[in-house]
């Protein structure tokens, strides 16, 4: 039989329980729970209020995605957010990612042009890793100012019907959905559950695929990256 692949969402005790490969000559493994605790640990440190984790688990829990939620300003409809990534199958170098996640819906979006950290498993990960971290969050606060002026631009640019058409097919093209998540995607825009998405903004179009993005966790990282550059292509960010 087939291991399932479906990532599962876990308590924290049971990733602490989830056994570590041997490394070898040339690979380290890192615990998954390790690049958690120490990003959580960083973020605490500079004085960031943790507001909610989440742990995902897969492929016979060699792959992991967590991501660490902030206490939201008053009156702002988002938190910022932290994903991280870490696998035992070789698959992924241990990362960390800025993110945002929506209030009312907790649909989570991830941004920049590169990942914050990106470390391989080498023999060394171990001992350059609270430094790497360290490093790591001079990249993580400055993509997060400059979400906050993105997303106060989507909310800010209304759009036509065929402005949304056109962003739809450039974010199929450029690999943030497949085409089979067209129809869910509209279907969303067209007929928001929220009153905030109501308004015809790229705010509102860009909540309608992370809606569909989220139904596929372990993809996020990636394709919401790949959107916000899509949507990013008329607006202008210092």
């Amino acid at each position: 039989m087939v291991a399932p692949i479906r990532p599962e969402r876990v308590e924290y005790t049971q990733l602490q329980a989830v056994d570590t490969p041997k490394p070898t000559k040339t690979w380290s493994p890192l615990q998954h729970h390790t690049l958690y605790d120490a990003v959580k640990h960083r973020l605490e440190q500079k004085g960031f209020e943790i507001a909610d984790t989440t742990h995902l688990l897969s492929h016979e829990d060699n792959r992991y995605f967590g991501t660490v939620c902030l206490k939201p300003e008053e009156g702002v409809p988002y938190a910022r957010m932290v994903g991280i990534r870490n696998s035992h199958d070789k698959r992924f170098c241990a990362s960390i990612v800025a993110g945002a996640r929506v209030i009312c819906c907790a649909n989570g979006m991830f941004v920049g042009d590169e990942l914050a950290l990106s470390r391989k498993h080498t023999s060394r990960i171990h001992d350059d890793l609270p430094q790497k971290i360290d490093e790591s969050f001079g990249k993580l606060l400055q993509e997060w100012k400059r979400n906050d002026m993105r997303l106060l631009e989507y909310q800010a640019t209304t759009i036509s019907d065929m402005d949304a058409n056109d962003l739809i097919i450039r974010s199929l093209d450029n690999g943030a959905i497949a085409s089979s998540a067209i129809p869910e995607v509209l279907k969303q825009y067209r007929e928001p559950p929220h009153e905030q998405f109501k308004p015809r903004t790229l705010w509102s179009l860009h909540n309608a695929f992370t809606e569909v993005l989220k139904k596929h966790p372990l993809l996020v990282s990636e394709r919401s990256r790949a959107l916000q550059k899509t949507f990013d292509e008329d607006l202008i960010l210092s």
